[in-house]
């Protein structure tokens, strides 16, 4: 098992806190293993911990009813209870509000394999109740601490195993099966797999999707333009699709954890942009997965989108696994094309501004008209320096 930066904090509520605990994420992105790590660790003869698969109906049926009588049966001498998969009972929601309001000594931690429906029904009914967390595939940061585990590696050396990891996952990704297998053809088939039977299964179940064929479709054509500007009414006349529809397709990956979105920065709404977005693939191995490329990003011409990619969502992954959000992240675009690839603004710190570069290079003309109306340097970040922007600071002390 790859150690997880995320599970301290879990961890930490799960124990000291009466709210529940939810975590949610793709399927195949380590849930369960979170769950039964931290359920080895907490059990003891003093604590005893209840784990329910809702994936299996045995399981599922047990826990899957708002009785308080039998669900006080089935929480008999039960400390820590884990529900896998919660979003396949009937109203996960009251259920655990029941479990919640009724059995304050229980411990309860939840996971979900999809914000579709889970993340709604659960706030509905335990508003205030809840801490949320959210699990997305491995980190670089957590691959890399894992190869290095029990080394005193300085941060040169640390530096040439992050580079040579890194051609890698442009490619392949950071599911965890995905990434412990060493051979490249499977890694392949696991990808396709993971993307055909894990990933849109949630997708396709969801009650807005009706046309299965068209969501993947627009999962594929948002594959080649990952770093560019949506046009929703040009994927329209594309796929045959109506905009409506588009815009609640796009929505639906979202929440299913394939895409993020990244909106625009606009204060001078005269001067930019201020309403289309850019997406980008939570996994780039399930994004090249659904293009058919898995040549090396040496000899790619999309080796440019691939870095902004992975950087940004790196960054996502650094601020989960520290527990801490971002209040905004945007790219900002002026209307004479001057253009910032990433701006950042956490909720206790001052903006930053971010400019991606796939080996050696130097700012933009964007980059210097950003700093001038905003008086917010740009920082370049490239593939000397990309350690500390992703949470590996001691890498470049």
């Amino acid at each position: 098992m790859i150690p997880r930066l995320l599970e301290k904090h879990v961890v930490a509520d799960l124990v000291n806190d009466r709210q529940a605990i939810v975590v949610l994420g793709a399927r195949q992105v380590g849930k369960t293993t979170l769950v039964k790590d931290i359920q080895a660790m907490l059990s003891d003869d003093s604590a005893r911990a209840l784990y329910l698969n809702c994936d299996i109906d045995e399981q599922r049926e047990a826990v899957n009813t708002t009785s308080l009588a039998v669900i006080g049966q089935l929480l008999q001498n039960v400390d820590l209870l884990f529900i896998d998969e919660a979003q396949r009972l009937s109203d996960p929601g009251r259920t655990v509000k029941v479990i919640h309001d009724n059995f304050p000594k229980v411990r309860v931690l939840v996971t979900g394999s999809s914000s579709l429906d889970l993340q709604n029904k659960l706030s509905d009914a335990m508003t205030g109740r809840i801490f949320e967390f959210k699990l997305f595939p491995l980190s670089f940061a957590e691959v890399l601490a894992a190869q290095e585990q029990g080394s005193n590696q300085n941060a040169h050396l640390l530096k040439q195993s992050a580079d040579a990891l890194l051609p890698s996952i442009l490619i392949y990704g950071l599911y965890p099966a995905v990434y412990t297998e060493g051979d490249p053809t499977r890694k392949q088939r696991l990808l396709i797999g993971v993307t055909q039977n894990y990933l849109f299964k949630d997708v396709l179940a969801y009650r807005g999707v009706k046309n299965a064929q068209a969501i993947q479709d627009l999962a594929r054509a948002l594959a080649y333009q990952i770093g560019s500007e949506v046009n929703e009414t040009e994927l329209s006349k594309r796929l045959g699709i109506d905009n409506k529809t588009i815009a609640s397709y796009i929505d639906i990956l979202e929440k299913a954890f394939v895409l993020v979105r990244v909106t625009p920065y606009a204060k001078n709404l005269r001067r930019e942009i201020g309403s289309k977005y850019k997406v980008y693939f939570v996994d780039l191995g399930i994004r090249n997965a659904l293009i058919g490329d898995f040549n090396s990003p040496n000899i790619r011409s999309d080796r440019g989108v691939l870095w902004e990619n992975f950087l940004i969502v790196e960054r996502m992954k650094a601020y989960a696994n520290r527990n801490e959000a971002i209040a905004h992240y945007n790219f900002w675009r002026s209307y004479d094309g001057a253009e910032v690839d990433y701006i950042e603004k956490p909720y206790d710190k001052p903006l930053s501004a971010y400019e991606f570069k796939y080996g050696p290079g130097k700012l933009s003309r964007g980059a210097y008209s950003f700093s001038s109306t905003y008086q917010t340097d740009v920082q370049l970040v490239n593939t000397d320096n990309y350690l500390d922007f992703i949470g590996l600071p001691a890498a470049n002390a």
